[in-house]
């Protein structure tokens, strides 16, 4: 899929990636509604709704289409890119139990993740984006914003049954995880999965720092040969040559 995308704009990913966001919500929300039917009737079960990092990325998605904002567009793209990549490839290692709700779930679940994540390539791959350090703090604030937003959501829409846990800000997506743990409570865990959310998009974003630090050494190492005096003498020669 990555392969065939960098035959095309980037902008004519955006539209597929969009195409396939709608076709894939679609199949979603009537393959949950009618396999449910005795439990909701016609209703959505609340465990489905597109609050999850991947599947929000769909409202991402349409301001890419349809926006004229660039520094929004561009914002956005910082945060997409390490979010759809490592919770796409997360969304497919460890694939959650209701990828297996139902053969058209699963065919959806897959398809909708490896797309998610050829976008992500797109925009870390294309020159005419070329992600900067700026991305990344920019990158860091909106997860930070949306770790927050995931705390009210979840706490509005819980039912008490113990399966709103949009973000994973809740419990770890599966039980028996390294790392991602309940064992030592809740303050620990999201502790943890702040640290590994940091981690992961600093290595998303290395290549960029990297080039950062050594611009700033580079700068550090010139600035020491412009002193007071060679300012002074670069002036003066500058007004002789006016003068003549």
């Amino acid at each position: 899929m990555f392969i065939v995308s960098k035959k095309f704009s980037f902008n004519t990913v955006c539209k597929a990636m969009l195409i396939i966001g709608i076709i894939s919500e679609t199949l979603k929300i009537f393959t949950y509604i009618i396999i449910n039917e005795d439990t909701y009737g016609g209703l959505l079960p609340k465990t489905d709704l597109p609050f999850h990092l991947c599947s929000i990325q769909i409202l991402f998605v349409i301001v890419l289409n349809y926006s004229k904002n660039e520094n929004l567009k561009r914002f956005l793209m910082s945060f997409m890119y390490p979010s759809c990549l490592i919770g796409g490839l997360a969304a497919i290692f460890i694939a959650t139990s209701s990828s297996l709700n139902n053969w058209v779930i699963t065919f959806q679940y897959f398809i909708y993740h490896a797309a998610i994540i050829v976008l992500a390539l797109n925009i870390c791959t294309r020159k005419e984006i070329k992600l900067t350090v700026k991305d990344y703090f920019n990158s860091l604030k909106f997860v930070g914003i949306l770790m927050f937003v995931a705390i009210y959501i979840n706490s509005i829409i819980d039912d008490g049954s113990g399966k709103i846990n949009f973000m994973y800000v809740v419990s770890p997506p599966q039980d028996g995880l390294p790392f991602l743990t309940e064992k030592y409570g809740w303050l620990v865990y999201i502790v943890h999965y702040a640290c590994l959310i940091l981690f992961a998009l600093t290595m998303c974003y290395i290549k960029p720092i990297i080039v950062a630090i050594k611009e700033k050494a580079a700068a550090k190492k010139i600035s020491p040969l412009i002193t007071p005096e060679t300012a002074s003498t670069a002036d003066t020669e500058k007004s002789e040559n006016k003068t003549e």
